[in-house]
This record gives C-alpha cells, sequence and structure tokens, in this order.
C-alpha cells in the first residue's frame, strides 16, 4: 500500500516517470479487437464504483485503482491472463497498469478511457 502512494505522488510530482513510461498502451480499437477475439484476459475497470454503474464495458470487473484494498484486490486477478485496463479518459488506468506491473501482471492501459471507447461507438452496459 505505502509503496503504490509513493509511486501515485511520484508520478504526479515528476509527471512522467520510468514506471509510466513503461506501460503499454492499447487504442479503444486494439482493446475491442482482443476482446472479440475470446481468448483469456481480465477486462479491468479502475473507476470509483459510482462510475462504474454509471456505464462500463460489458464484463469488466469494478477495482477502483485510489481504494485502500486495491492491491489486495488484484492479487487475487489471474497472473496468466493479460490485464486491459482503463478508467474514465486515461490517466487512472496507466497508474493502475504500472501497479499490476510491478506485481507481475502483463497490464495495458486503454488510452483514453472510456470516454474514447463511447466514442468509438463501442457497446456500454449501465448498472452492476
Amino acid at each position: 500500500m505505502l509503496k503504490s502512494f509513493a509511486v501515485l505522488v511520484l508520478m504526479f510530482v515528476l509527471g512522467n516517470t520510468s514506471v509510466a513510461q513503461q506501460v503499454t498502451e492499447w487504442t479503444p480499437a486494439q482493446v475491442n479487437t482482443k476482446i472479440k477475439a475470446n481468448g483469456a484476459f481480465t477486462l479491468l475497470d479502475v473507476r470509483t464504483p459510482e462510475e462504474f454503474v454509471e456505464g462500463h464495458i460489458p464484463n469488466a470487473l469494478n477495482i477502483d485503482v485510489n481504494g485502500p484494498d486495491f492491491e489486495q484486490k488484484i492479487m487475487k486477478l489471474d497472473k496468466k491472463k493479460p490485464v486491459y485496463v482503463y478508467c474514465l479518459a486515461g490517466a487512472r488506468s496507466k497508474t493502475a497498469a504500472s501497479i499490476l506491473k510491478e506485481k507481475g501482471f502483463q497490464a495495458v492501459s486503454m488510452q483514453g478511457g472510456i470516454k474514447a471507447w463511447k466514442s468509438a461507438g463501442l457497446p456500454v452496459i449501465k448498472g452492476r
């Protein structure tokens, strides 16, 4: 927990750290292609539960990157599966993907977040 907080502080203070630079980013179209391929993956929405209910990508899990138990919850995910991470516009997903990579996951951040996903006309559902 303290380590992820330190990473967040450094990313905020320094702007663009080497950890953030290591994060792979894909467009919504690239993520959608992977989803349609039906391979093994985890789709992770790192926004707040309130944001998630307002609209999310079908079959996404919701774990708030700013929640106190984020690291504990992500450790329950399957490290053998790539994790496609998104948020509202892309900043929180990059932070979350950095933390996931530090923990040994294959993580990809979606550029532009759910805003870009919606702009591309891709499906969104409301509720849990």
